[in-house]
């Protein structure tokens, strides 16, 4: 399936690369894969996210996140803002379902971020996000460097910290970006 997800993703980068360009800074399709290590112990990292720009400002954001054996999904909105000529600014508030072993769990996420352009074809992002779905509240920050091949295809190397349900996870992973 991820073979599959990921040529088509590919497929229709080359595709809509050659006649359209991004309009939007949030519109997309993010297709991450890597290793994380859950408390000194390395398993495999997939993601699926997106987000999409409503015509009245805010847009709508997804997340479907697999560290290994926990699966988190969420969904919700967020809005951002231009911070100077190459930067914006942004936030999120979603619901969140955590899947771990035979604990389901629901709760809400926050997110703040920073986007910012370095370059014609580089951008740096850096993000807090903040959880409350188990018992307590769990916290991450994750860091990416994106490297725009076209107008609307990128790759990315991400880094991405969490602490879940008493886990500590460290995910290293590439990404893929289809932008509209």
């Amino acid at each position: 399936m991820k073979k599959i997800l990921l040529s088509s993703l590919a497929t229709a980068a080359v595709t809509l690369s050659t006649g359209t360009y991004a309009e939007s800074l949030f519109t997309y399709l993010d297709y991450g894969f890597g290793k994380v290590d859950v408390s000194s112990s390395d398993d495999g990292y997939t993601s699926l996210s997106g987000a999409f720009e409503t015509s009245a400002g805010p847009y709508v954001a997804f997340e479907s996140t697999e560290y290994g054996s926990l699966d988190v999904m969420a969904v919700g909105a967020g809005m951002y803002s231009g911070v100077g000529s190459q930067s914006n600014i942004f936030g999120q508030l979603q619901y969140v379902q955590v899947d771990i072993g035979r604990n389901d769990e629901t709760g809400f996420r926050i997110t703040a971020g920073v986007r910012t352009t370095i370059s014609d074809r580089v951008e740096l992002e850096g993000k807090f996000k903040y959880d409350d779905v188990f018992s307590d509240t769990d916290s991450s920050f994750a860091v990416a460097a994106r490297y725009y091949v076209t107008k609307n295809f990128s790759v990315a190397a991400n880094y991405d910290t969490a602490e879940i349900a008493g886990y500590n996870y460290d995910a290293m992973f590439a990404s893929l970006r289809l932008s509209f």
